[in-house]
């Protein structure tokens, strides 16, 4: 053997195959994604593992961080969120069978968003001379990138989503409303991303472990004492003053069934003499704005009952109303018309004080076309403010009608019956994170599932469990006029994230377009 070909041989034995480089490259980070995908699914229910909010995008961030081409960043994002789906929505199997995936990749598309500007920018930071300005910048620019496309998915598109939000993480906790008042449910995910791209920017700093161990010990020094007074006991109280200050509602959980079941259990609840009732979503399916004899009918209900009834109904309109092409269509389809999805509020004396049309109806089912006011009704126990189930899913709808001076919420809501109590437990929380945000007390009444009176603290403290099916509660609420930072001016966060995500944008294409100049030259 002569020596060129003894200096060849080890060199043709150590270069790995394709199959290895796979499993060390996209291998990895694909195995890393799914992880992550997993561990954040851990936080919400049905595990709801809340702590792993603080560390669960690590493996995701980092595969993010490892990918050779921006692209590659983007299409794991993709996996990240079907995954994630998978895991907290897997109740949507049973609606749309097969097709789930489908709906599991239009709901994760806007995070590809994410995975493109999160690999840019550290792809534009590896580059500075100064390692300690580039991490600052990446943790900098993470929540704020992060936040952006959390808005656009949850409010920003036509197809937005708002459930699986990772601020509603801490809504599990037994003091998760200390945090929602003051920064809301964005601000917790802003929080949650920061946490995470802070840890990861410190374990990948290039310096010795005696700096990072002190970095680590310092954040841990302000997120464990904060997680165990998150989830410190506390006991579930009404508000103080309340029995003298405040007014007792009645909430009523039933299925879509007759007129005849509703005005029995609004006789029941009429005899410890509250000052309003709600009855859910879709109460009745008919059109008493349309009907003379039914409204009739309901203004009676509200006259013997001696109260203000908030029920949910359908309203005819006119079929030149415009809405998108997907509503339309399934509207006419299974209804023969288009329709409002209405709450109707009648006053103790009969007089109808005013309507309510569902601004979100859920996309891809019949649902009614979106309505584009937030009124609120003036009473004698205060100003009401009312969403229809879906709609208090978004944040906007719930700081729109405190805004405009709600003092109490009343939330009709149709959750089916057959829903798992997956989805229950998922939309229960929701209201309590909405509760605490807005500082006000939101009465919902549900068709089945959790029927909720909630104080503005984010605690349950009359409830009608899945359990028992058809039913009713009272409770006692007090009108609130005070507003929480958050209502105050917190809530512009992730509008304020948007614009510096999309400045930053331009201003990373423009620097990319000058190079291509410069180097073309």
């Amino acid at each position: 053997m002569t020596t060129l070909e003894a200096t060849r041989q080890p060199q043709e034995i150590s270069t790995p195959s394709k199959v290895d480089a796979f499993v060390r490259g996209a291998g990895l980070n694909i195995l890393l994604t799914i992880m992550a995908g997993m561990l954040a699914s851990f936080m919400l229910p049905p595990r709801e593992v809340w702590w792993f909010a603080w560390l669960d995008l690590l493996p995701l961030l980092f595969a993010l961080r490892r990918t050779a081409t921006v692209r590659a960043a983007g299409w794991l994002m993709l996996l990240f969120g079907i995954v994630f789906f998978f895991g907290t929505l897997s109740w949507m199997r049973a609606i749309f069978g097969s097709s789930v995936i489908g709906v599991y990749v239009l709901a994760a598309l806007p995070w590809v968003l994410f995975g493109l500007a999160y690999r840019a920018m550290v792809g534009e930071a590896d580059g500075w001379r100064s390692r300690w300005l580039a991490g600052v910048a990446v943790v900098a620019l993470a929540p704020v990138c992060w936040l952006a496309v959390e808005w656009i998915r949850c409010e920003g598109w036509y197809f937005q989503f708002s459930w699986a939000q990772f601020g509603f993480a801490f809504a599990s906790c037994r003091r998760g409303g200390a945090l929602y008042p003051f920064i809301g449910v964005y601000g917790v995910s802003f929080l949650i991303m920061f946490v995470n791209a802070l840890l990861l920017e410190i374990i990948a700093a290039r310096t010795r472990w005696t700096p990072k161990l002190l970095a680590v010990g310092l954040t841990a020094a302000i997120v464990i004492p904060l997680s165990l007074y998150l989830n410190a006991p506390i006991g579930i109280r009404n508000e103080p003053g309340e029995r003298t200050a405040g007014f007792r509602v009645g909430i009523i959980q039933q299925e879509v069934g007759s007129l005849r079941d509703l005005r029995e259990q609004t006789a029941v609840l009429a005899r410890h003499h509250p000052k309003l009732i709600v009855w859910p979503e879709y109460a009745l399916v008919d059109y008493p704005l349309s009907d003379p004899k039914l409204l009739a009918e309901l203004q009676d209900i509200a006259r013997a009952a001696r109260c203000t009834l908030v029920l949910g109904c359908k309203e005819h309109l006119p079929d030149n109303t415009r809405v998108d092409w997907l509503r339309r269509h399934a509207m006419l389809s299974l209804d023969g018309a288009l329709f409002g999805n209405t709450a109707l509020i009648i006053g103790p004396d009969g007089t109808v004080l005013g309507k309510y049309h569902k601004t979100h109806p859920i996309q891809f089912f019949s649902d009614g076309v979106p309505g584009r006011a937030y009124p609120t009704f003036p009473t004698e126990v205060g100003r009401l403010g009312v969403a229809i189930c879906y709609d208090f899913d978004f944040a906007a709808d719930a700081l729109t009608l405190v805004r405009n001076g709600a003092e109490v919420l009343f939330v009709p809501t149709f959750d089916s019956y057959d829903w798992t109590p997956l989805q229950h437990r998922q939309h229960a929380l929701m209201a309590l994170a909405r509760a605490a945000e807005t500082g006000r007390w939101v009465v919902r009444a549900t068709s089945s599932g959790d029927s909720q009176v909630i104080n503005p603290s984010g605690f349950s403290v009359a409830t009608i469990p899945t359990s028992e099916g058809q039913g009713s509660a009272l409770g006692q609420v007090v009108a609130q006029q005070t507003m929480t930072p958050y209502v105050r001016g917190v809530y512009r966060l992730p509008h304020l994230c948007l614009a510096l995500a999309l400045l930053w944008a331009v201003g990373f294409l423009a620097l990319a377009i000058a190079r291509r100049f410069r180097h073309s030259a």
